[in-house]
């Protein structure tokens, strides 16, 4: 054959295969069409409208996800094309994320898609670690949107690349200058806590941590679970006599109450506070006194509905007595106090039927116990509370530490145990643990 030919014959070869190639593209785009519509026939979830699907898809995130291919609901996406359309026509999968830093290269692209694809829907967001600003601005651009926003504090570690406040203390930043956030305007709760952090945690920036507070005028909850807010001095955030005023705040939490006596957390802040529609107060009295709360309850008179009290100070009866004085409106008490502390309440509350008058629990837990002389006034003095408020307590718990006395001293009387027994049988749910070795007195 001549070279004229086979060029000819190549060229019709070459004409045949780009038709056959756009002939099988086209069979694939076909079989592709049918695989869809036979995933729709044969998937429930494809199946159902687009609200029932979008739900169920949401009871599977459970809670804030990470970006990645390995985390729902990233992973729906990659089952088919059904479920990918419906992922991504439900924007409130991608309203709650969870960014742990340092973040891999495709993690930090991820972010912006991740946001993007929420819409203008509220975010909640928990940013952990070594803040990686590029991916954090991506965040505080969306400020507006932000719900809720958890700080989890970084580990201090030697290879830590940390970018500091300006003021020197070793407080690490949360945003640069050139992109500070501006009005919070959806923010309901913010939390900081160091509770992963097995060792020493960087505290951030005072500074930024109190302009995030004025940013959220409709901030409800707020929560400081940390060993140590800042290291600045709070001088050089706050004026002379000047209160940052939380003007709708209702629930101000420090520390976790749930990790025990221990639960104590940074309340340095607490007296620059005002808070005038406070309800739920926990606080570990690990900076302040029990006179600065007084001095707090006393100058705001907050509606506290809910008392938690660590104690770490030792609080004296009468300055607790002044303190449940100022709050007439409160419904729980729950504290760790000394036992005669504890003792000298109990006997207010059965001599003084003003105090703490709309209170239905109480729980109280004893930080120590020295020998088992304490136990007889502890039972005599609980039974008249008791009594007293018999129409009135509907949970009383009290936890006992272990004594070094005697196991039967520490028992009270057959006749007190029966009358505890009668109060539990007329509804009052009473549970004692600790002496009674999980003894629970409880009306079923």
């Amino acid at each position: 054959m001549s070279v004229e030919t086979l060029c000819a014959r190549i060229a019709t070869l070459d004409n045949e295969i780009k038709l056959q190639r756009e002939l099988l593209k086209k069979l694939k785009s076909e079989k592709s069409c049918v695989q869809y519509e036979l995933n729709m026939i044969q998937d429930p979830i494809s199946r159902l409208p687009l609200e029932l699907s979008s739900q169920i898809f949401l009871h599977a995130l459970g809670g804030f996800a990470k970006p990645g291919p390995l985390h729902v609901p990233v992973l729906i996406l990659r089952v088919c094309n059904s479920w990918r359309d419906i992922a991504l026509a439900t924007p409130e999968l991608w309203s709650a994320v969870h960014i742990a830093f340092p973040c891999a290269t495709g993690n930090k692209k991820a972010v912006k898609t991740w946001l993007d694809r929420a819409r203008p829907r509220p975010l909640s967001v928990i940013l952990e670690g070594v803040f990686d600003h590029d991916v954090v601005d991506l965040v505080w651009k969306r400020a507006r949107q932000l719900k809720h926003l958890e700080i989890w504090l970084a580990e201090e570690l030697s290879d830590s690349e940390f970018e500091y406040d300006a003021n020197d203390n070793d407080e690490a930043i949360l945003w640069r200058d050139d992109n500070a956030p501006r009005r919070l305007s959806s923010l309901k709760t913010l939390k900081f806590t160091d509770r992963h952090v097995e060792s020493d945690p960087i505290p951030v920036s005072m500074a930024h941590m109190v302009e995030l507070l004025r940013l959220a005028p409709k901030l409800t909850e707020c929560v400081f679970d940390v060993q140590e807010l800042g290291r600045s001095d709070y001088s050089d955030v706050f004026e002379d006599g000047e209160k940052l005023v939380l003007p709708i705040v209702r629930r101000l939490l420090f520390g976790d109450p749930a990790c025990g006596e221990g639960f104590g957390a940074d309340d340095g802040i607490f007296p620059y506070l005002s808070v005038p529609k406070l309800e739920v107060l926990s606080i570990s009295l690990h900076t302040i006194t029990a006179s600065d709360l007084l001095s707090f309850l006393t100058q705001h008179s907050p509606p506290l509905k809910e008392l938690t009290l660590g104690d770490r100070k030792a609080t004296k009866a009468v300055t607790l007595r002044k303190c449940l004085r100022a709050v007439p409106k409160l419904r729980r008490f729950e504290a760790w106090l000394l036992p005669y502390t504890a003792i000298s309440l109990f006997k207010s509350l059965a001599k003084s039927p003003s105090l703490l008058r709309h209170l239905t629990t109480l729980i109280i837990h004893f930080r120590s116990l020295r020998g088992a002389q304490i136990y007889q006034p502890l039972w005599t003095a609980i039974l008249d509370a008791l009594t007293a408020r018999r129409t009135q307590f509907q949970v009383f718990r009290l936890e006992l530490p272990d004594s070094d006395g005697p196991p039967d001293a520490n028992l009270p009387t057959a006749d007190t145990i029966a009358a505890l027994r009668t109060l539990a049988g007329g509804g009052m749910h009473i549970h004692i643990t600790g002496v009674f070795e999980s003894r629970v007195l409880e009306h079923h």
